[in-house]
């Protein structure tokens, strides 16, 4: 008799399929993809109005959820307004400052004034009505500011801005037609809502 080669012998491994375990494996990839995709979406927001915090985010959520069904007006909608509608968002749409942060570190050194009065928080809510002023001290700072402006990027309607005695009136409240053209980037504000009413 001959013998036959180990070498030639080929023992074919067995593989069984669980579908338990390929279904549990999908969906903790479905969970992991929709996980990473809401932290991107509320960090990317966060991040551009200058490093917004969970607490304050999750107060304007709910406060927004309230005034959407007694106004009848979409939630994105009045969220938006409720961030556009602050004064370093006005402050950075005007080009007096060149950044969010830039506006938060005037307003927390009591240099912006609202109606001749001292404002110390960024988040304060702008009306239909107000002026900002700016202490004297950084006058040069803001001539600088907006010297060093991105031309052509022109301030919202709802402000009438005044660049020689540089002051900022509120001359309407904040309407929203074509509110995404204010965002270089893609925000999915109904996941970002859904997000924060957990």
């Amino acid at each position: 008799m001959t013998k036959i080669s180990a070498f030639n012998i080929k023992k074919k491994k067995t593989v069984f399929f669980d579908p338990v375990s390929y279904f549990l494996f999908n969906f903790k990839n479905f969970f992991n993809k929709k996980f990473k995709y809401n932290l991107q979406n509320k960090q990317r927001l966060s991040f551009y109005y200058g490093r917004l915090r969970k607490s304050y985010l999750k107060r304007i959520v709910k406060l927004i959820l309230k005034e959407s069904k007694r106004l009848n007006i979409r939630a994105p909608i009045l969220f938006i307004q409720k961030l556009e509608a602050r004064l370093d968002t006005a402050l950075y749409r005007t080009h007096f400052c060149y950044s969010f942060y830039n506006a938060s570190q005037l307003i927390s050194h009591q240099k912006i004034y609202v109606n001749n009065k001292i404002v110390q928080h960024k988040f304060f809510e702008l009306k239909k009505g107000d002026l900002i002023t700016f202490d004297i001290s950084i006058h040069h700072i803001i001539k600088s500011n907006i010297l060093n402006s991105k031309i052509g990027s022109i301030p919202p309607k709802h402000f009438y801005v005044n660049y020689k005695t540089l002051q900022i009136l509120v001359i309407e409240n904040i309407k929203y037609t074509n509110y995404f053209t204010y965002y270089h980037f893609w925000i999915d504000f109904n996941s970002f809502i859904r997000y924060y009413t957990k």
